[in-house]
């Protein structure tokens, strides 16, 4: 790059991330197909870990996760925060209990030395498929706790939030309800690339 500097970006989520429901996630997921729209001058990693909850009282938080750590130590430019599906569990859900550790991952990221530039990434709805939510989650949950939490957080702290509700309007791209297809997928990441750009 002629001395120029490669911006590292940092590719944080669950399964939407890691790109769980495709044939092959290390070249389709969206941090893969990122990486190929934004060229040389970049390189994207996906620090995407399947069933990464945002909570910490949750099965799998991703704070304590390999994904967290390395993300991190990366000490990225740009970090893409996608979190919050699996943690719209009807069971659970407490928005103030939510609120405390998203905020704790935003600051993590924020005060790494490279200072990057934080997006928030409010993920893309779900359905229900044959009467079922994938994993029980609740879209219900999600469009009235979790998305909601995620805006109030990237005002309250002035980022940018990349909003996803409106790329899908039915599971047409998810064949369960929640992990979206190789079609799907381009949809995100030109979603994620027209938002980040801007």
């Amino acid at each position: 790059m002629d001395g120029q500097k490669i911006k590292r970006i940092s590719c944080i989520g669950d399964s939407l991330t890691w790109g769980y429901s495709l044939p092959d996630p290390w070249q389709q997921s969206y941090p893969a197909l990122l990486q190929d729209m934004l060229g040389a001058g970049y390189a994207v990693r996906n620090f995407g870990c399947n069933g990464a909850s945002v909570r910490l009282d949750a099965d799998l938080p991703y704070v304590e996760t390999i994904a967290y750590c390395e993300s991190r130590a990366w000490n990225p430019d740009i970090v893409l925060l996608m979190l919050g599906s699996n943690d719209a569990t009807p069971w659970d859900w407490d928005a103030a209990a939510f609120r405390h550790d998203y905020e704790r991952i935003v600051t993590s990221y924020r005060n790494l030395p490279s200072q990057p530039r934080v997006i928030l990434i409010a993920p893309i709805r779900m359905f229900q498929v044959m009467g079922i939510t994938f994993g029980g989650l609740s879209p219900e949950i999600l469009e009235e706790g979790v998305r909601p939490v995620i805006r109030e957080v990237a005002k309250a702290y002035r980022l940018q939030c990349i909003d996803l509700i409106d790329l899908f309007t039915d599971a047409r791209y998810c064949y369960d309800g929640v992990h979206p297809d190789v079609e799907g997928v381009r949809l995100v990441v030109w979603a994620i690339h027209k938002g980040m750009t801007l």
